[in-house]
């Protein structure tokens, strides 16, 4: 895949990097690492923003392209998720007993994203 500044990447889990997440990327070095715009939590505990290709699991210039279902869009869970004509993904929001809201966010609607994996990371089960 080629990387260019301004796309947006998910990453993938490895040795380097302990979460999914998905970020910018600001720069490109010469060597070919790269600067994202938030920084991800490495497997030592530390905040990193500098990251190689090997680290990335999906890279595009489309945003919606690196969300999967599962992922959190403006704070509703993605169920689906369309490429075809205008790319979009979908969100269920269940509002009544059998009653269901059916969210699309295209690309310019998407303000925020949690990844399903930091969702899981993140939160609190009560017993």
């Amino acid at each position: 895949m080629e990387l260019k500044e301004g796309m947006y990447v998910r990453t993938k889990y490895n040795d380097f990097c302990n979460m999914v997440a998905i970020r910018k990327m600001d720069e490109i070095d010469d060597d070919g690492s790269f600067w994202i715009d938030d920084y991800i939590i490495d497997t030592y505990g530390d905040e990193q923003n500098k990251l190689h290709e090997e680290d990335i699991e999906i890279a595009s210039e489309n945003i919606v392209d690196v969300i999967k279902p599962g992922d959190y869009v403006n704070g509703y869970r993605v169920s689906f998720k369309d490429n075809d004509y205008a790319p979009f993904v979908q969100c269920d929001y269940p509002v009544q007993e059998g009653t269901t809201n059916h969210y699309r966010f295209y690309e310019k609607e998407i303000y925020s994203i949690v990844t399903k994996e930091q969702f899981e990371n993140m939160k609190y089960e009560v017993e």
